[in-house]
């Protein structure tokens, strides 16, 4: 009875188990997205995985679709070519999920799970099954912990403060600056002085550098708070 459904239609328990595997892993990782909102989620994860699958699958069959050829005219069908043009052609769908809003760049992780289940698909298709499995397993271990791991980690972050004053007062009020910056532990890399004379007013950009990403609040009071400073901003 199985025999002469896969002989009509051309599916057996082999495919019909890569694509339960596709749906489950790649819903699996796009799920951890989805829960932490992130645009490509379940829906996308598990059509990457499955479609990848299926062209493997597909590709599979392609040599037993023209054994009826002539030698002189059979063509040759390189499924290592067909996995390569998988991996190269989500490169859009994963450079669609970046988005950069100034200095803040967001999305890299999910483009990193859209070309991960891609593999996954390739994998699965492949008759992979262990592999399959095993690398879904450590890459949503990496996902749910690594990200608890990352926000003990202080990197180091660039910056700008951009500071107005008086003309007249600009180099002193520049100085004491600096000196809040110091407190702060903050290490000025640059400092960008632009004279305004029609207004009579100086902008200061100091370039820094700091472990802190919430501190900016406390610097911008500190530098406020000097008599003469009409504005300031952290960049």
């Amino acid at each position: 009875m199985w025999e002469a459904f896969y002989a009509n239609y051309g599916l057996s328990l082999s495919t019909l188990l890569k694509l339960l595997l596709a749906i489950l892993l790649g819903g699996a990782i796009g799920l951890e997205r989805e829960f932490r909102g992130r645009p490509a989620g379940l829906r996308t994860h598990i059509l990457v995985c499955l479609g990848a699958t299926i062209i493997m699958i597909a590709s599979a069959s392609m040599p037993e679709l023209y054994r009826t050829l002539s030698p002189q005219s059979r063509i040759t069908i390189d499924p290592g070519r067909i996995a390569a043009g998988i991996v190269t052609g989500i490169g859009f769908l994963g450079a669609g999920a970046i988005l950069r809003i100034g200095d803040l760049i967001r999305g890299l992780t999910t483009a990193g799970c859209i070309w991960f289940v891609a593999a996954l698909g390739i994998v699965i298709g492949q008759g992979f099954y262990a592999l399959a499995i095993a690398s879904t397993g450590v890459a949503l271990m990496a996902l749910l912990t690594l990200s608890k791991a990352e926000r003990q980690i202080r990197p180091i972050v660039y910056r700008s403060i951009i500071m107005v004053a008086p003309l007249a007062e600009a180099e002193s009020i520049e100085e004491k600056c600096q000196s809040v910056l110091k407190e702060q532990e903050i290490s000025v890399q640059d400092i960008a002085t632009r004279l305004t004379v029609e207004s009579g007013r100086a902008e200061i950009t100091f370039k820094i550098r700091t472990r802190n990403r919430l501190q900016s609040g406390e610097v911008l009071r500190a530098i406020a708070s000097h008599p003469g400073v009409l504005d300031v901003r952290w960049v």
